[in-house]
């Protein structure tokens, strides 16, 4: 498990080697997806070129905000 990104409001983690994906969590409406396949590869792919122009926290919340409507499981925080 290693932490790609992690702000206010999303946390993204990626599960290598084994089941590989990636799961991201917004944080403030509690919910989470898993990302793998072609979905993955595509947002591995947009991250890497994001990160390539040295972005803002709120740039790399936005793009992760185009895949809220994945994220369909809830999560609870302890």
């Amino acid at each position: 498990m290693n932490v790609m990104y992690n702000s206010e409001n999303y946390y993204v983690v990626e599960f290598l080697p084994g089941r590989r994906g990636i799961e991201l969590v917004d944080k403030t409406m509690g919910r989470a997806g898993f990302l793998e396949g072609a979905v993955e590869l595509k947002f591995r792919a947009s991250m890497a070129d994001l990160a390539a122009g040295e972005p803002s926290v709120e740039s790399v919340d936005e793009f992760l905000g185009h895949y809220d409507a994945l994220l369909t499981n809830s999560v609870a925080f302890h």
